[in-house]
């Protein structure tokens, strides 16, 4: 069997695997073709996996993040009653044989889950990482406690929306979420950075896998704002909304995220809102009691003319200010 073939057997049985891991996920964001995992196995069982999407690009072969995808890295088993000095050793030998089965690359560029907190065997073979921020609300919490933790306007907005009526609906209508969708886009005067067509394949895989929620805020019979929320086996992820900018003032992305959020404390599920570094954006997923989190982002620059590149870059924006 190759590494990608015993990855689809280690998923189907390896419950905690992040969805954006999933074999499944990868086909439909990378490509089946475009993607390929490090393995680690000792004694015919799987200890460690570091699943890769591969593009071309100019004649560099870069190995990044797939579109919509928030995290990759490595997942890590570990032998039962570990002590931390021996679970350090343990990252250390595992790590150092994924980064060995790495094909060639001239660019490296990897965001990690945010249980993944020692990079250090990364660092020692010349990789770098800048930090990232998602924000959770963890599971242990009660709805009436975390509605205590709401931001003021979070409560106020949501009230306003009940009282005019808004509900919340599930359709199954990929094409009305992406249409509400690039409606937020084009407020912003930005393009959307993905296609109909992905977001028709991640929707159709999830609804294979039990993993997708697609919620519309209704008013008069008018769907005015929309989540996507997509879910493994220990999480609910907020990928993707949209908002009709003529309704943005009736608080329906309040009242959908707040539908998502009840939803998957009543599943025993943490809620991730996947963070933002756009300021307003960090604001508003922060107004609703949740807790941050840092992650790490992992790169590694081989080609000397990328390293050109990326070095004038950085003294431009010392010079620009």
């Amino acid at each position: 069997m190759t590494n990608k073939q015993k990855y689809r057997e280690f998923c189907k049985i390896e419950k905690d695997i992040p969805i954006f891991s999933q074999d499944w996920w990868l086909d439909a964001v990378c490509g089946e073709d475009n993607w390929d995992v490090a393995i680690v196995e000792r004694g015919g069982e799987i200890w460690a996996t570091m699943p890769y999407y591969i593009k071309k690009k100019w004649g560099f072969t870069l190995i990044t993040m797939p579109p919509l995808t928030q995290t990759l890295g490595p997942y890590i088993k570990y032998p039962q009653g570990q002590k931390y000095y021996k679970k350090l050793s343990w990252e250390k030998e595992i790590m150092n044989e994924l980064i060995d089965q790495l094909p060639e690359f001239d660019y490296f560029y990897q965001h990690w889950h945010y249980s993944i907190t020692n990079w250090l065997p990364f660092y020692w073979r010349d990789f770098k990482q800048t930090t990232r921020y998602t924000y959770i609300i963890e599971k242990n919490i009660s709805l009436e406690l975390l509605e205590e933790k709401f931001e003021t306007d979070i409560r106020r907005r949501r009230k306003k929306a009940y009282k005019l009526g808004l509900q919340i609906v599930s359709y199954e209508d990929v094409n009305l979420f992406y249409n509400l969708n690039k409606m937020t886009f084009n407020r912003k005067e930005i393009e959307v950075p993905y296609n109909y067509e992905l977001v028709e394949k991640i929707y159709n895989s999830s609804k294979r896998n039990n993993a997708v929620d697609l919620l519309f805020a209704v008013y008069k019979d008018k769907p005015v704002s929309a989540g996507f929320f997509i879910k493994d086996y220990n999480t609910r992820y907020y990928l993707m909304g949209g908002i009709n900018p003529d309704y943005k003032d009736l608080g329906g992305m309040d009242v959908v995220i707040f539908e998502a959020i009840r939803k998957t404390l009543n599943e025993n599920k943490n809620f991730d809102f996947e963070g933002s570094i756009i300021e307003s954006i960090e604001k508003y997923f922060r107004s609703f009691g949740s807790v941050q989190k840092p992650y790490f982002a992992i790169y590694k620059i081989n080609s000397k003319i990328l390293k050109l590149r990326n070095c004038l870059k950085e003294i431009l924006k010392e010079v620009l200010g």
